[in-house]
């Protein structure tokens, strides 16, 4: 392989080039190209290929392996095999590099000596990464399309089928692909003619047909569908379903055609052209007529300007003209014909061919496809239009749910304020006449009591039961509206004494019940000490009173740290850690139905005549547990038990 010091000529088709326009030519390809000997020791490299480097000074003579690092050369030593056999390779390269993690299209190609030996090989690559990225994106796209679509071949049988469609037709992937098509029509015979026409190159538009679904139902479908062609091979349907079931008019849709990428493994997939002292074209590479469809030689001089659509020839040709009597290098995007007779859209650039005296002998450029690309550039603004469009209907909902939840804030602060003017009365004003009811009671008892009948007796403890139940009542109501108040009140608080003070309270009628308590180790939490009394006081008198006849209680209180992420329902935060505090019993439990309402004030899982109480023991236990930004959670089944678990988060005092 010459270096670029060669001032010897090269010939193609009786054109003489000097070298140095060989390698201006390799130095304007947009790809990363170099020469590898068989030593590992590179021998040349373009311009491209030394930035993709980034190694100062002189590349050549070093080691492939250190230029290009580990990374990349591991994954190119796994197809030096193929090479030193004579073949080429083509792969794809991953590499995590400045900018991120980037994708190559790589292709190997052997060198060989005068006695067909392999002496080196041909390294050349392109950067695919964003052309990666939009084939995932539009492979996303068609997969989650709300519009439902599927493939079929030539024998009718369904290759693949969107998540839109399946869930039209209420089918499994395993219950749909695979079958054949016309099972799933309503009418057999329009499968039938559907195929035929696909099969003769005929596009089916608004196609009214009639689908079963696994339920037995029927829907009433507009069908628009193409097959794609490889040659004369036909590969699939492309069939887009519209459900018009609900609907008088179908609406007209407009299907894009999928696009599908293909790479030529060629060395160098462009057009490479060049030109004389006067402009004239006097070389195309052998791309041209793959891309063209006409020999080289239509090309020539200044033919190839006729190729370019009529509306942007004039422009591309005083562009041209400017940039070649000014010496200055050239580039354009503009529309050319295809060899399919329709015009794509393409990228020419060039730059001008100086001699050893430094006069500019012609002009050395590039022709390039770029009508991919810019379908998919159009196909992504057009989903990011869509998208945002959404998004603004998102937030302008937002916004209005915002509003209502002020107007929710605002009742329930009215109702907090009525709740605290209601404690202030039950504390002050309702207490002390039924006080003074229930002395008075006690004495006209005392006092008469011998000379009450029977029924004056039963009278008389009715009213001092109900009286009982209205203190009751008045001081639960009074105990859940205080559970509120809680600022400034937080401490460092020592669970176990907690809970081994409210075990002594109830410590009569543990002994009535001949209840077991097991108590596993708690934590320290920062706490209001009341509040959390009043807790455990509320959960272990439910489990006293609500334990099955016949069998002595058994209750058990633990703890354990979780991650957020274990939580139920996904009430935690998944990036921080949670106290877990349980309180079990053996009793009568619940239904799960029953889970949530226990917690609504006054209400009562049993009649009041079964079980005493005012039923507000739980919402005053649910709402200490959400003052300390916490959650509780009831378990339970019938005659096996009942468990309340409450989940605090973890936090340092610099977070009150």
């Amino acid at each position: 392989m010459p270096n670029q010091k060669d001032v010897g000529l090269l010939s193609k088709n009786g054109t003489q080039y000097n070298f140095a326009s060989l390698i201006t030519l390799i130095n304007s390809i947009p790809a990363f190209v170099a020469y590898v000997d068989c030593n590992m020791v590179l021998q040349f490299c373009n311009e491209p290929f030394k930035t993709l480097a980034r190694i100062d000074g002189e590349l050549t003579g070093q080691k492939f392996p250190l230029i290009v690092g580990s990374e990349v050369f591991s994954q190119v030593q796994c197809h030096m095999g193929k090479v030193l056999m004579g073949e080429r390779a083509h792969f794809q390269i991953l590499a995590n590099i400045e900018n991120g993690l980037q994708y190559f299209e790589a292709t190997l190609s052997p060198h060989f000596d005068r006695r067909g030996q392999v002496e080196g090989f041909i390294f050349h690559s392109s950067d695919v990464t964003e052309k990666n990225k939009t084939e995932r994106a539009l492979k996303d796209y068609f997969e989650n399309a709300s519009i439902c679509l599927h493939w079929v071949n030539a024998d009718g049988i369904i290759l693949w089928a969107n998540l839109a469609e399946l869930k039209l037709l209420g089918y499994t992937e395993e219950e749909y692909i695979g079958r054949h098509i016309s099972e799933f029509h309503a009418n057999k015979t329009a499968i039938g003619d559907i195929m035929n026409r696909l099969i003769n190159k005929q596009r089916i538009q608004n196609y009214d047909a009639e689908l079963i679904c696994k339920d037995g139902s029927i829907r009433h479908v507009t069908i628009n569908s193409t097959a794609l062609w490889e040659g004369e091979k036909f590969v699939h349907t492309r069939c887009f379903t519209i459900d018009v079931t609900e609907q008088k008019l179908a609406a007209k849709v407009i299907i894009e055609s999928e696009e599908r990428f293909r790479q030529i493994a060629t060395l160098v997939p462009l057009v490479i052209w060049t030109t004389d002292a006067n402009g004239d074209c006097i070389f195309l590479s052998s791309y041209w007529e793959q891309l063209t469809g006409r020999s080289v030689k239509a090309g020539y001089r200044n033919e190839w300007l006729n190729f370019i659509h009529p509306d942007d020839r004039d422009n591309v040709i005083a562009s041209w003209k400017t940039c070649f009597h000014s010496r200055k290098p050239f580039e354009g995007k503009f529309r050319f014909l295809s060899a399919s007779g329709s015009y794509i859209v393409t990228y020419a650039n060039s730059r001008p061919i100086c001699d050893s005296q430094g006069e500019v002998s012609g002009y050395i450029g590039i022709l390039q496809d770029i009508s991919a690309d810019e379908k998919i550039k159009y196909s992504l603004e057009k989903i990011v239009l869509d998208r945002t469009e959404d998004l603004r209907k998102r937030n302008a909902q937002l916004r209005e749910a915002e509003k209502v939840l002020q107007n929710k804030n605002e009742e329930l602060e009215k109702i907090n304020n009525q709740l605290s003017s209601f404690a202030h009365i039950a504390s002050h004003d309702l207490q002390e006449p039924l006080r003074k009811v229930q002395i008075n009671l006690d004495r006209l008892f005392s006092r008469e009591g011998a000379n009450f009948s029977e029924q004056s007796k039963d009278l008389y403890h009715r009213i001092i039961d109900s009286a009982d139940r209205m203190k009751n009542l008045i001081q639960d109501l009074l105990t859940y509206a205080q559970s509120n108040d809680y600022e400034g009140k937080l401490e460092d608080v020592d669970l176990n004494i907690v809970l081994k003070d409210t075990i002594n309270i109830l410590e009569a009628k543990i002994t009535e019940k001949n209840a077991t308590i097991k108590v596993g180790d708690l934590p320290n939490l920062y706490i209001v000490r009341f509040q959390f009394q009043q807790l455990f006081l509320n959960l272990l008198s439910n489990a006293l009173k609500f334990s099955k006849a016949g069998v002595d209680p058994y209750i058990s209180v633990s703890s354990e740290l979780v991650e957020g992420y274990a939580l139920p329902n996904g009430f935690g935060q998944i990036a921080r850690a949670y106290y877990h505090l349980s309180v079990s019993d053996n009793g009568i439990g619940f239904t799960n139905e029953q889970s949530e309402k226990i917690f609504e004030m006054f209400y009562r899982l049993h009649g009041r005549a079964a079980y005493e109480g005012t039923g507000l023991g739980l919402a005053i236990s649910k709402k200490i547990v959400e003052n300390h930004q916490g959650v509780l959670i009831a378990e339970a089944s019938p005659n096996k038990g009942a468990t309340f678990h409450i989940y605090l988060p973890v936090k340092s005092s610099e977070e009150y």
